[in-house]
């Protein structure tokens, strides 16, 4: 059994996979596998692969998907082959701080912990390819918790899979939803949801790249799925004994998740559809959630972003503005 899996699907990224894989390579914790999923890239990433693959036999495996299967079926299938006491995920078009994966090791077997969780650098790359760093909100350094008992997490962790580090046992039972978009989300709060106990290594150890032409900005009638990724999430957190303590979190974050899809509506190109998904979201909130606008926590958000968010004609105005 190795330290740590770390699962890498490939697609589409030639132009940042090296940067990425001599990140891994180098990684200072030795006991690592790096599992790659080729799915069925159109670009040289095949070349780029065979090479490392044949450098680094002792730390790379790579398999070739046939077809195009799409990011959750192929981070279920290295979760399949993964060999690691724990599980990490690196985007391909992302990478990592050499001293990742010991260090989140380290914290991870020191406190026993399900789920470690570290602070992550924002770059938004330019038209003429240079990097400018975008500042986020980090992660206040907390003592080793649970779900239950700091329910803030819902709205501070941001739910994507690629600066934590997951103990093979917290993932048995969870999978990508294939074919959704968003469908990282699920599998982020499910593993907060179940973990015994949550840790944090107070650096920004991840790099996370924000392209011109991301996935996230692309707007199109995908953006959909959200509302069957936020049931799922719902499903998931009203299982569980603690909900009723932690309610007003969950519809925060479902408040905040929905709107942040709302604003991005200004990159959509037809405009049927982001009217239509601006009302669907309206008409979620307030069967959800009835007195949603009464939330204390989404209350102390800036007044004016607060005044745009809740008018849905605003927002409507907003995408069509900027």
């Amino acid at each position: 059994m190795k330290k740590v899996s770390v699962i890498v699907p490939v697609y589409n990224t030639e132009k940042y996979l090296v940067r990425c894989l001599e990140s891994l390579v180098k990684q200072t914790l030795e006991d690592i596998e790096i599992i790659i999923i080729e799915d069925k890239s159109p670009d040289n990433a095949n070349e780029i692969l065979k090479e490392y693959e044949k450098k680094y036999k002792d730390k790379i495996k790579v398999f070739h998907n046939k077809t195009n299967k799409g990011i959750g079926y192929n981070r279920n299938f290295g979760m399949k082959k993964a060999s690691g006491e724990y599980i990490g995920f690196v985007d391909s078009d992302d990478w990592v701080n050499e001293t990742m994966f010991e260090k989140m090791y380290a914290k991870a077997k020191k406190d026993e912990l399900d789920l470690v969780l570290c602070n992550f650098h924002k770059m938004l790359e330019k038209e003429n390819g240079s990097l400018e760093e975008i500042q986020v909100d980090e992660i206040s350094t907390f003592k080793n918790t649970t779900l239950k008992k700091m329910p803030n997490l819902l709205l501070d962790v941001e739910l994507a899979p690629w600066n934590k580090l997951y103990k093979k046992e917290l993932l048995h039972g969870v999978s990508f939803p294939e074919n959704l978009k968003y469908e990282d989300t699920v599998v982020v709060l499910k593993s907060m949801a179940r973990a015994k106990k949550i840790g944090i290594v107070g650096e920004k150890l991840n790099y996370y790249l924000v392209r011109s032409k991301s996935e996230t900005l692309v707007m199109d009638k995908k953006v959909y799925d959200m509302f069957e990724v936020t049931n799922m999430m719902i499903e998931e957190l009203k299982s569980h004994d603690y909900y009723d303590d932690i309610k007003e979190y969950v519809e925060a974050m479902t408040i905040r998740n929905l709107f942040r899809y709302t604003l991005q509506q200004k990159y959509q190109k037809d405009n049927k559809i982001r009217n239509d998904f601006i009302n669907k979201v309206f008409d979620y909130l307030n069967k959800e959630f009835p007195n949603w606008k009464q939330n204390k926590i989404w209350r102390k958000r800036n007044f004016f972003k607060r005044l745009i968010e809740s008018n849905k004609l605003l927002t409507k105005i907003y995408c069509v503005i900027f």
